[in-house]
């Protein structure tokens, strides 16, 4: 890769495929395993390859990637642990699941937005994302537009 005769690889790229590898080794159901795997082929490889062609892959966006699957997983196992496959998903669902822990259920929503584009799940609501603002600092929105002189 040095000297120019192989094509630059990100080094953070192959060793998330081998992580992902491991991890979906380690996933009992069939059918989980099957479309976590269709998950990161189709939807985060592509956007990871996108984002290393433009500069080098840094060890939090893998993370973050590695915390999606990680987190889709448990859904996945809470959903069925509830009776349901993903495509038997229902509101009640998904607001039960994110009322648990918001934080750390969050990550689970790029796979839900997932499932919910390519039909694999109802279209369902999810919860918006929690901006923490100051209130005392925000104003009206009459002095957000014309602030005092």
């Amino acid at each position: 890769m040095d000297s120019g005769v192989l094509p630059r690889v990100d080094r953070h790229f192959p060793l998330y495929q081998r992580w992902l590898t491991e991890r979906l080794a380690t996933i009992e159901d069939p059918e989980h395993r099957l479309l976590l795997r269709h998950f990161a082929t189709w939807h985060q490889m592509p956007r990871l390859r996108a984002k290393a062609e433009k500069g080098p892959l840094g060890r939090s966006q893998t993370n973050h990637t590695k915390q999606e699957v990680t987190r889709a997983g448990a859904f996945l196992a809470w959903l069925a642990s509830r009776g349901r496959a993903i495509g038997q998903c229902q509101q009640a669902d998904i607001d039960a699941w994110h009322t648990e822990s918001l934080a750390t259920r969050r990550p689970a929503q790029s796979f839900l937005r997932w499932c919910m584009k390519t039909g694999r799940m109802p279209r369902l609501t999810l919860p918006p994302a929690v901006i923490t603002q100051d209130p005392s600092r925000r104003g009206t929105a009459e002095e957000r537009r014309c602030p005092s002189p």
